[in-house]
């Protein structure tokens, strides 16, 4: 059989034994259970089920001939229709989901303890970011933008992007550097939507703290991205203790920045 062909019907959507028998009708044109399933180096009962499948699907076609059913593929451009009817299958699953998770979740029993995931690398550390927009209240962030904005931020362009249209709201703290300044400007100032979603309040840079990344509190969660050179690691905590711990420590100190932003004097050029 054609290996190279076979991944590529598999890519397509087919299960391996759908793209060997398709592939077999093709090859043979038309045939009987029997000749096609030798081709496809399967058994005959196999090849039944899958072409009998393969005919509801809309790719091949049967008649009989005396006692015989005769099986032949149909033309290749059923192909774009078999992808469409997955393609909408997917969407009415999707919807399905909607309706079914709420269920699913009242009877999914959660750890006690607190369950903890890392990823290294910045695709691996962006995918764990993502959990943010499946976020059911504001999440607290705790920021510092140098070595971090440099790496990520056209994806922090798209997870806002996102997290705007699921109107997931956020509090930042922000420690003043020029580069926290530069990325608020270019985000933010201005934008009366992007305010009222995102408030900014700013921390004095204090040299005596090693910083560089994101802390965000959420639901039950806990997501770090540390950026900096020889950390380049995301870790995510899952406990609802530990969320609430540091809430309680985040909103005391979004309460002492008051409303206004604080301008400070960077001590160290950053």
């Amino acid at each position: 059989m054609h290996v190279k062909l076979i991944k590529h019907l598999v890519d397509l959507g087919f299960q391996e034994n759908e793209s060997r028998i398709y592939l077999a009708i093709l090859e043979l044109g038309s045939g009987t259970v029997t000749d096609i399933s030798k081709v496809a180096g399967l058994n005959r009962t196999t090849g039944y089920d899958i072409l009998e499948r393969l005919c509801l699907y809309g790719m091949v076609h049967r008649s009989v001939t005396g006692k015989k059913r005769i099986y032949a593929a149909e033309p290749l451009s059923r192909l774009g229709h078999f992808l469409e009817n997955k393609k909408k299958q997917a969407e009415r699953r999707l919807e399905d989901l909607k309706h079914v998770l709420p269920d699913l979740q009242s009877v999914h029993k959660t750890e006690l303890k607190p369950v903890i995931k890392f990823a290294e690398g910045t695709d691996a550390m962006q995918n764990l970011y993502l959990n943010i927009l499946d976020a059911k209240s504001t999440i607290y962030s705790i920021l510092n933008l140098k070595n971090y904005a440099e790496t990520f931020h056209e994806f922090g362009d798209y997870q806002l992007a996102e997290r705007m249209k699921r109107g997931i709201k956020q509090k930042c703290l922000t420690i003043d550097t020029d580069m926290s300044r530069w990325w608020y400007d270019k985000t933010y100032k201005g934008n009366k939507k992007r305010e009222e979603n995102t408030q900014y309040r700013w921390l004095p840079w204090d040299g005596r703290y090693s910083t560089g990344g994101e802390i965000m509190i959420f639901d039950d969660k806990v997501i770090g991205m540390l950026s900096r050179a020889s950390e380049n690691v995301a870790f995510e905590i899952t406990s609802q203790t530990v969320s609430d711990f540091l809430k309680i420590i985040f909103e005391m100190a979004w309460e002492k920045t008051g409303e206004t932003k604080i301008e400070t004097k960077i001590k160290k050029k950053n």
